[in-house]
């Protein structure tokens, strides 16, 4: 079973490459900040330190969009751009989630969607850490707001992630 970060995107983000998102994860894109101190970052998902190393030594983005760091199961990346892919995917989260009232009008100037499938395991390893980077850095390059699996809600503003109610 999966676990999902989804980024709704008012910028288009498909034309990323796999070495643009590798480099705007890993620190490389002032632009767009992301991935700076992974260290750091895995003490906020409380995520021990002796994991950090290996996964950023083993850290690959591939052509497939595939995100692997060592672990068994890559992070896979999911860009829907197609109209109708847009149309049913925003259809659906008004169905299955409750989007903050504040974001319903602007959910409607989507262009594309970005759906971050993680394993329930990588919940426990870098995984998490290096999902939520992708998702900060694709918020940053489509002017998009992220919805987690837990309903949770959030915008980047000056590159940290912010809740929004």
């Amino acid at each position: 079973m999966a676990w999902w970060l989804t980024v709704y995107c008012r910028r288009p983000v498909s034309r990323l490459t796999a070495k643009q998102l590798q480099a705007g994860i890993t620190g490389e894109d002032a632009t767009a900040l992301a991935g700076v101190d992974y260290f750091t970052l895995a003490e906020d998902y409380d995520v021990a330190d002796e994991l950090v190393s290996p996964a950023m030594k083993a850290l690959k983005v591939s052509k497939e969009l595939q995100v692997s760091f060592g672990d068994s199961r890559p992070i896979v990346v999911h860009v829907w751009s197609s109209p109708e892919r847009v149309a049913e995917e925003l259809s659906e989260v008004q169905e299955v989630r409750t989007p903050p009232k504040s974001l319903r009008s602007a959910l409607k100037d989507t262009k594309e969607i970005v759906g971050i499938e993680l394993g329930f395991s990588h919940l426990e390893n870098m995984g998490v850490v290096i999902a939520y980077e992708l998702a900060r850095y694709l918020a940053q390059k489509g002017d998009g707001v992220i919805v987690d699996d837990d309903d949770r809600w959030q915008r980047i503003d000056d590159g940290a992630f912010s809740e929004i109610d």
